[in-house]
């Protein structure tokens, strides 16, 4: 009998004994109590931060949908006007408020691209220069769009006969590990050398193309100046 009361009473405080999920949760429980101002605080607050961010979320997407629709309706209407310089007028009003509200967009990025080339097709070279070195700096680090970009501003740079600039920004492109375009940088360094009376330099431009890039629509061309 005196050996049942004494595993009973064993039990009996096993049982008393809280295993250690159950002390971890009454202790969990203390913590909240004591700190539950605080607690709602932080709960508080990590809310407001979610909101806040899907509101940013949602005004950068509402914003680049406005820019693109703006940006749509300003090519159609210029598609409309054969004309360059026609045309550039009866869009410039279109984009300056792209470029004033939604600069920072996607679609306003791309915007200043298209500015400059429609610049550039009017003749207006100073301001087709002025976007296209905009774009230059809303395209950094994204290497394909930095050679077509390059490339641009070194045939607007040609357009203003400023020669050692363009030769700069073809130099740039070829400098590259991607071949996107340096085809035509060594291309159009050749012309230049042409036009500075560095007629071996601008061979040994044509050389390049002919040797390196040798499906390169250039080649042709290459070889013709070579003869």
């Amino acid at each position: 009998m005196a050996r049942q009361q004494r595993v009973s009473n064993e039990r009996k405080k096993e049982l008393e004994e809280l295993d250690p999920f159950q002390e971890n949760f009454l202790k969990a429980l203390e913590y909240i109590k004591t700190y539950k101002k605080q607690l709602i605080l932080i709960g508080l607050g990590f809310v407001s931060v979610i909101i806040i961010f899907s509101i940013v979320i949602f005004n950068i997407k509402s914003s680049d949908n406005k820019a693109s629709q703006l940006l749509n309706e300003s090519l159609k209407e210029y598609a409309k006007i054969a004309d360059p310089k026609e045309g550039l007028l009866a869009i410039e009003n279109s984009f300056s408020k792209i470029f004033e509200d939604y600069s920072n967009t996607a679609a306003g990025k791309m915007a200043k691209i298209n500015f400059a080339k429609i610049c550039y097709n009017a003749a207006d070279y100073k301001k087709s220069y002025e976007f296209y070195k905009k774009a230059l700096s809303d395209y950094k680090g994204d290497s394909a769009m930095e050679s077509l970009i390059l490339s641009s501003l070194g045939q607007t740079c040609i357009a203003l006969d400023d020669f050692k600039q363009a030769e700069s920004y073809f130099i740039k492109i070829t400098e590259k590990n991607n071949a996107l375009l340096k085809d035509e940088a060594l291309y159009h360094l050749g012309m230049i050398a042409g036009k500075t009376e560095n007629k071996t330099a601008g061979n040994e431009f044509y050389k390049q193309i002919i040797e390196e890039h040798p499906e390169s629509l250039y080649k042709a061309l290459a070889q013709a100046k070579l003869k």
